[in-house]
């Protein structure tokens, strides 16, 4: 009986597994389920519905799922209607085709939700293109579109209010995960034997924190739905503390007090580096076992081996500290034993507050403050749209890009070869992303998922004559395809393909589309890979020192937040988050840019090196910063106070206004605070600022020098 109930726990957790039996129930209902009812003309027109309305699918509440899926039904029968409409007059058709296209991408401006619609809506242009010409009527198409669209909505709304936080918690549990998997990237620091490869591991820290940051967007998002409802209740409140507690352990973990080359010169030989690493990895065990008590929606117990670990190193530095009384250095250590136990802190108040979020939820209404960047009357439209009209918009060169890919793709359409040219615009949909990076991934997966799918389809469709086992593959595929679409995308090309080689038999068309799917499919990656190539390609638009600069802006703002807290003491108000959250944004966009550098045509190595090095240390400065802002209290000292205030000024001036750097100056100031450093009875708090003012001040000489090196080689 318990072995049913857990696993009966382990699916409801998995979010996964309830969406591919949602998937098989809607796919067995317009295959199977209209051949039972004699409409098998109808299996065709709404399956391809279904999977465009699948492909709508986002995170929301009840009421704004049902506008979406009134708009989607909206678009899907104009977009459709007007094709029929256009279908005998070809450039017309290709006009209208090629400018909607461009439209719906640039509705992408208004925010995520509006993208997914986007897509969707135009993946249905093209499939309406499979079935021009077959009906007598011509809202025929456009109406079975809507029936599909409106049975996937159906199931998808029930399956919502089986578990409407299902989703939240995914998110909330892939948080947690994320940072798990940061602190253990982080772990690899405290290794003594990578004494001579701190900079790959700090890169590679830079890029788990871009997984963090993505992922704690992702769960605001879906709270911020839930928060816009008539009333929080009591699991909001929870899940909103999560969401706080997740952003302050991030920040927590992003820290850094010191240079890891000095740790291991100077501690190596003890055990005061292990006990750090082991403290760090059990942090990460504490959030992986966080993450699964969120998606199975059990209790969090602190784990009392995480206290005993800690006590134990904070009795190691004693002990070190007492056997080399004059060793500054072990102040750094002080510096994270204080780090880890803000960290178990929060893990113990959570494991004690957490029932008092959801039994006392009306004293927590204060809290119900996120940052809403979405769209909120037309003015506010128009300034979102207004920003993206423009050839230095990423989005807009991607529409450009789709409208020219459609244009080509359906006037070869339109040759005695090409029968089945719509295959070259639903392969480019596919395969053209925003970056050059982005598509060139894609063009491989998505030719060699294709090509494996037509090699497979051969003997599929002569092993299995019979319709309904094809229609049962087609289900078995279908389920597949959305199940690895995320996952692996030249499997879930390969599902694709499948599936609708088998849903084209039906037409009778199984055998006779097999070789032109092939030729198509590498029509359409070349005429993607073209357009990202030579129509405006992203290294001829990277403007580097503006996306430096609002790099350095970003972390700039986060400081001066901090250094606000630490005159007039700590909050957590929205301002604050909305510095930090916009730091970290700035820099993914940073990590995104140099990371694509490698796989530009004819890569600049030179350029390469230095660009990677710059992130490193820009990542660094933001650490240094998050160590400040993860333990803000209001310091009284009006000297270390006027020493927070010209360090930053003096990075204003340097890193935004591009001002020489006074390194006497900064000489200077580091000899002024290693003196006071070095007074007995300093508080914690004063410690770690100077720590930090000086790690900002000491990297900042390299940083400027590896920027220079940045504007000195021309991007092209």
């Amino acid at each position: 009986m318990n072995s049913l109930k857990d696993l009966l726990q382990r699916f409801k957790s998995n979010s996964i597994l309830i969406y591919c039996v949602q998937i098989f129930i809607v796919l067995s209902g317009t295959t199977l389920g209209l051949l039972f009812l004699d409409h098998e003309p109808l299996i065709v027109p709404i399956t391809l519905g279904v999977i465009a309305t699948a492909l709508t699918d986002f995170d929301d509440r009840l009421s704004i799922r049902l506008r979406n899926l009134l708009y989607v039904c909206i678009l899907f029968f104009a977009v459709s209607g007007i094709l029929e409409f256009l279908y005998p007059y070809k450039l017309l058709f290709i006009l209208y085709l090629s400018l909607s296209s461009a439209a719906f991408i640039l509705m992408g401006a208004l925010g995520q939700r509006y993208a997914t619609i986007s897509f969707g809506t135009i993946l249905l242009s093209i499939y309406t293109m499979f079935g021009l010409g077959e009906y007598s009527e011509w809202y025929q198409q456009p109406s079975y579109f809507v029936l599909g669209a409106l049975w996937y909505g159906l199931t998808s709304i029930i399956f919502y209010l089986l578990k409407p936080t299902q989703a939240l918690q995914d998110n909330l549990a892939a948080n947690f995960n994320a940072i798990a998997d940061l602190l253990l990237s982080k772990a690899h620091l405290f290794d003594p034997d990578n004494s001579d490869n701190i900079e790959p591991l700090l890169y590679q820290l830079s890029l788990k924190n871009s997984l963090v940051v993505q992922s704690l967007n992702m769960t605001k998002g879906s709270l911020l739905t839930r928060l816009k409802a008539a009333r929080a209740n009591k699991n909001t409140i929870y899940w909103l503390n999560l969401y706080f507690l997740a952003q302050d352990i991030h920040e927590q973990a992003t820290s850094n007090y010191l240079h890891y080359e000095k740790i291991h010169q100077n501690f190596s030989r003890t055990d005061l580096i292990f006990r750090i690493q082991k403290n760090v990895k059990l942090h990460a065990l504490s959030c992986q076992k966080l993450a699964q008590n969120i998606l199975n929606h059990q209790t969090y117990q602190s784990d009392p081996q995480t206290d005993l670990a800690i006590a134990n190193l904070e009795h190691s530095i004693q002990l070190w500290i007492a056997e080399n009384p004059h060793n500054l250095e072990v102040k750094n250590l002080l510096l994270i034993l204080r780090n880890l136990k803000k960290i178990q802190e929060q893990f113990i108040n959570l494991s004690r507050e957490q029932n008092n979020y959801r039994q006392n939820y009306f004293q927590h209404q204060d809290n119900l403050n996120l940052l809403d960047d979405d769209i909120h009357d037309l003015p506010d439209l128009w300034l979102k749209l207004k920003q993206h009209l423009t050839p230095q918009s990423a989005l807009f060169r991607h529409a450009v890009r789709i409208a020219f890919v459609f244009a080509v793709g359906y006037a070869i359409s339109l040759l005695p070869f090409a029968k089945h040219g719509y295959w070259i615009l639903l392969t480019s949909l596919f395969v053209c992303q925003m970056s050059y990076f982005a598509t060139k991934s894609r063009l491989k997966l998505r030719t060699l998922g294709t090509i494996l799918g037509v090699i497979l389809g051969i003997p599929v469709l002569y092993f299995v004559p019979s319709i309904e086992g094809q229609l049962v593959l087609t289900i078995i595929f279908g389920v597949s395809f959305f199940y690895l679409r995320s996952k692996k995308y030249a499997m879930a090309t390969l599902m694709a393909t499948l599936m609708v080689l088998l849903i084209f038999n039906l037409k009778g068309a199984g055998y006779a589309i097999i070789l032109p799917r092939m030729i198509d499919t590498l029509l359409g990656c070349f005429i993607a890979w073209f357009a990202v190539s030579f129509i405006w390609p992203d290294w001829n638009f990277r403007d580097i020192s503006n996306t430096i600069k609002k790099s350095n802006q970003a972390t700039l703002d986060y400081f001066d937040a901090v250094v606000q807290q630490y005159q007039s003491g700590k909050n957590n108000s929205i301002d604050y988050r909305k510095a930090r959250r916009s730091a970290h944004n700035a820099q993914i966009e940073l990590s995104s840019m140099i990371s694509s550098l490698t796989t530009e045509p004819n890569p600049n190595q030179a350029l390469i090196h230095s660009a990677f090095r710059y992130l490193v240390y820009s990542h660094s400065q933001l650490s240094y910063v998050s160590a400040l802002g993860s333990h803000r209290e209001q310091v009284q000292d009006t000297q270390v106070l006027d020493l927070m205030r010209w360090c930053k000024d003096t990075l204003f001036s340097v890193l935004l206004q591009q001002q020489p750097l006074a390194e006497d100056q900064v000489q200077a100031k580091l000899e002024e605070i290693q003196q006071i450093s070095a007074q007995d009875n300093l508080s914690e708090d004063v410690l770690l600022v100077l720590k930090q003012i000086s790690l900002l001040l000491e990297t900042l000489p390299e940083l400027l020098k590896l920027r220079t090196a940045l504007f000195i080689q021309e991007i092209k």
